[in-house]
């Protein structure tokens, strides 16, 4: 286990079961072995050996990471360019002005990779009220502190977060329960700290203990790869991205130590005679060889004039077998590709250049557009549920300029890869030439404006409907 790292602790799951809740199906021990996966400190990156003094040794395994180069690359694509959208005016403005203020599309791409790395993740509101003045935010968590609560086939109603607090300077244990009340209708976040497993009163610490949001949407959404997860039946959690490519990765370090070692035994070196080599006289009388040339191991003595011609250096240059083992490297990482998703030729070693759009890597890059869309569709449902309940918090607590009643907020993602963006936008603006589609069209499908600002800034176009 990684140190310093995070376990809920026993008195938080009996608090869980006292208000009635049972605790989620146990995953932690697969969410642990893919954690170490994504941080290259799995058991297997330790290997022992039986050394030439008959001792036992061990020696640390080379790795590319390749559990986290599939989920950095999976969240690169999916939220690397993506927006908040709302068909009503004021809270699209109000939504996409907060995403920048707060930096909230990094935060996006970062919960995305570690919900990918380790099956799921979650993010939530998290309110600061402080002199009758209220601010909110949006917290991440990460597998080992998400305990949902109530979950069906249609996803997690109910979730409880735990995680570690400093309350008055020392480190503590604070649990954050997003659950509907019966009696107002909407999410109330329920707190409870403990310091040394000890409950602390949440007043004396400047905490709402039981806080109504005032919001019958979802306070939270939890985020998971578009994969069924097979390692547990009936669990709220999700499956890691890399689950089904662990034998890969593995075939892939062992290539890429293997590598290493083939260069690094192998090199050329020079046997040459002790007449050859220099020696100086030590002030105590004792014989020492001058040392000269680089100090790397690449000069060694001979011993024994049965080796070689006696009196002659000679070089021991042995052939290399890397041709042989960069195969063996390929072939892993066409395995991984595919076992992630991407394709077999996404992580090909030899290929020339990045991915192109859609239209040119279409035909071998299908397995990867279909698989984009799939998270998309899976990731997009949640994040725009969230947002819509920040908007309203906002509305409600902040008193943000936004109608009561606004459009639900969604997200729109570039997807470039799957439908070649710069194509759409010539093929539009050459609709718009010839008078089949409005200009303000445009404006709404690539720059996310509302219908009313798109059609307010060309006053000049005609409406028409084309069925978009």
């Amino acid at each position: 286990m990684a140190d310093n790292q995070f376990e809920v602790p026993a008195y938080v799951s009996k608090e869980i079961t006292s208000r009635g809740y049972a605790m989620p199906p146990d995953m932690s021990a697969h969410i642990e072995t893919w954690y170490q996966w994504y941080t290259a400190t799995h058991p297997f990156y330790k290997e022992k050996y039986l050394g030439v003094d008959g001792r036992s040794h061990e020696r640390q395994k080379l790795s590319l990471r390749p559990a986290r180069r599939v989920c950095r690359e999976w969240a690169s694509l999916i939220a690397n360019e993506m927006r908040a959208q709302s068909e009503s005016t004021d809270a699209n403005e109000w939504v996409q002005g907060y995403c920048e203020d707060e930096g909230l599309y990094a935060l996006f791409q970062r919960g995305i990779e570690r919900a990918f790395a380790m099956g799921t993740g979650a993010m939530a509101l998290w309110f600061d009220v402080r002199d009758g003045a209220t601010s909110i935010r949006v917290r991440r968590y990460d597998a080992k502190m998400v305990l949902p609560l109530t979950w069906d086939e249609d996803g997690t109603s109910e979730c409880a977060f735990c995680t570690r607090v400093t309350a008055k300077g020392k480190q503590a244990v604070q649990l954050q329960m997003h659950v509907m009340d019966a009696e107002t209708g909407t999410y109330h976040i329920r707190t409870k700290v403990w310091r040394d497993g000890k409950p602390l009163d949440p007043a004396s610490l400047g905490i709402i203990e039981d806080f109504d949001t005032r919001c019958a949407e979802r306070t939270f959404c939890l985020l998971s790869p578009a994969i069924d997860n097979t390692v547990q039946d009936t669990s709220p959690y999700g499956v890691s991205v890399f689950h089904d490519a662990i034998d890969a990765m593995r075939m892939l370090d062992t290539a890429w130590t293997a590598l290493y070692d083939e260069t690094d035994l192998l090199r050329a070196v020079l046997m040459i005679p002790d007449t050859m080599i220099d020696v100086e006289t030590e002030e105590d009388g004792s014989k020492r060889a001058v040392p000269f040339g680089s100090r790397e191991q690449r000069l060694y003595r001979l011993t024994s004039a049965s080796i070689g011609e006696e009196g002659k250096p000679y070089a021991f240059a042995p052939a290399m077998r890397t041709d042989a083992i960069h195969g063996v490297y390929a072939d892993a990482c066409a395995a991984l590709g595919d076992e992630c998703g991407f394709g077999s030729q996404y992580f090909k070693p030899d290929k020339a250049g990045g991915l192109k759009t859609a239209t040119e890597v279409s035909s071998d890059n299908s397995a990867l557009m279909r698989n984009i869309r799939n998270h998309e569709n899976a990731l997009g449902k949640e994040l725009g549920r969230l947002l819509t309940a920040l908007v309203e918090c906002a509305r409600v607590h902040t008193g943000a300029s936004v109608a009561e009643g606004f459009e639900t907020v969604s997200i729109v993602w570039d997807d470039s890869i799957i439908t070649d963006t710069q194509a759409e936008k010539t093929q539009m603006l050459a609709e718009i030439a010839a008078g089949v589609v409005p200009k303000w069209m445009y404006l709404v499908r690539f720059y996310g404006m509302s219908e009313e600002d798109a059609q307010a800034a060309m006053p000049e176009q005609t409406v028409l409907d084309t069925g978009f």
